[in-house]
């Protein structure tokens, strides 16, 4: 009889002890997915805010390449030409060379990190089409700005012509 006693009473204290370990368990579960849930969110955010800023950087560059382009345009148009110029003009260009090289590293790392992102994580759709859009606009923004740099480089020489 003391054997059953026992194991009744063993019983009867282990059971909320198993019961315990059972909520621990989906605990930890919900715990180890939220903090995924998190992980991938702030993925996609960091990937999203590097495309978003190299394509930023690529713009904010032409821009000032274009507005050199039309104070060229201007100084041309009003024969306004001064041999000082056309050495400012050179470190101009050269600035712009060194600058342009300096996004082109950028650009292949962030394209590595990309794609080895894109892998990694299982992005949605939705998701997927956002980091497509601002990944597809780098080679576009890059292009503009090889185009712009050309531009300078032909109105500075034909700046330099003109003395």
């Amino acid at each position: 009889m003391n054997k059953i006693l026992f194991s009744f009473v063993f019983a009867l204290f282990s059971f909320p002890t198993y019961a315990c370990a059972q909520n621990s368990q989906e605990e930890l579960r919900a715990l180890v997915q939220r903090v995924d849930s998190l992980e991938h969110e702030l993925s996609y955010l960091k990937l999203n805010y590097d495309l978003k800023t190299l394509n930023n950087d690529i713009t904010t560059l032409t821009n000032e390449v274009m507005l050199k382009c039309t104070e060229l345009k201007i100084d041309i148009y009003h024969r306004n030409f001064d041999s000082k110029y056309v050495d400012m003009h050179k470190g101009y260009y050269e600035m712009y060379q060194r600058q342009k090289g300096a996004i082109l590293a950028n650009v292949e790392s962030t394209k590595k990190l990309f794609h080895i992102k894109v892998l990694i994580c299982p992005y949605s759709k939705e998701e997927m089409d956002v980091l497509n859009a601002y990944y597809d606009r780098i080679d576009v923004a890059y292009d503009g700005l090889e185009l712009a740099i050309d531009y300078f480089k032909a109105l500075a020489d034909g700046y330099a012509k003109n003395l």
